[in-house]
């Protein structure tokens, strides 16, 4: 019996091809949810979907963006980022706003409220209005020099008291206390100088001393 061989290779299949991962496309121009992925301060970054992308803030957008913000973000015709306004932010929700130049409010009647504190801190603080008017429980107002200045000064306490280093008062005009008890003490000297003295008592003129001269 003849056993014939066969010499025909056996046939391989192809094993699949995967296809290549298609790149994420350009984010197209107009309106996106991005998210700040840098810190602001060394230069404006947002995610928006898988790619990283400068941007600029816009001028109407006054709120001082932090890391980690979910923002508005407009892409326009030149491929230009901007962040329009703050959508949200985790964890606490303060809120600064900020210019890089002057920053004026005007409005008929502006109001500031607070809960627990209100603070102003700039190296020149200057207040021009007809009236003012300042009301609290208690009143602390502390500085190096202090200066006053105007046509007339009106204060009414229930208890005046007033310590000074030392006090020199000039009064051009009429200087008068009047007062149920008057009372003068001094430790070292008391110098009463006129070029009219006149002391009047209706009951009793008494002075008392280990030396007493006149003239």
């Amino acid at each position: 019996m003849t056993t014939l061989l066969s010499t025909r290779r056996p046939t391989r299949v192809a094993s699949p091809v995967s296809p290549a991962p298609k790149a994420s496309a350009t984010p197209a121009a107009g309106w996106h949810r991005a998210t700040v992925s840098a810190d602001p301060a060394t230069g404006l970054r947002l995610r928006v979907g898988t790619h990283e992308v400068s941007a600029r803030q816009a001028f109407s957008c006054l709120v001082a963006l932090q890391r980690g913000d979910t923002v508005a973000a407009l892409l326009d015709e030149g491929a230009q980022w901007w962040v329009m306004s703050v959508l949200e932010r985790e964890g606490t929700q303060d809120v600064v706003l900020r210019s890089e130049g002057s920053l004026a409010l005007e409005a008929p009647v502006l109001r500031a409220r607070a809960s627990e504190s209100l603070e102003l801190a700039a190296p020149q603080v200057r207040l021009q209005c007809e009236q003012a008017d300042a009301v609290g429980d208690r009143l602390n107002l502390i500085g190096g020099a202090m200066k006053a200045i105007g046509a007339t000064l009106s204060t009414l306490f229930d208890r005046a008291h007033h310590h000074a280093g030392q006090h020199l008062r000039t009064t051009e005009g009429l200087d008068r206390t009047q007062a149920q008890h008057l009372e003068l003490q001094a430790k070292q000297l008391l110098q009463i100088h006129a070029e009219h003295a006149l002391i009047e008592g209706e009951q009793l003129v008494k002075a008392r001393g280990g030396q007493i001269h006149f003239g």
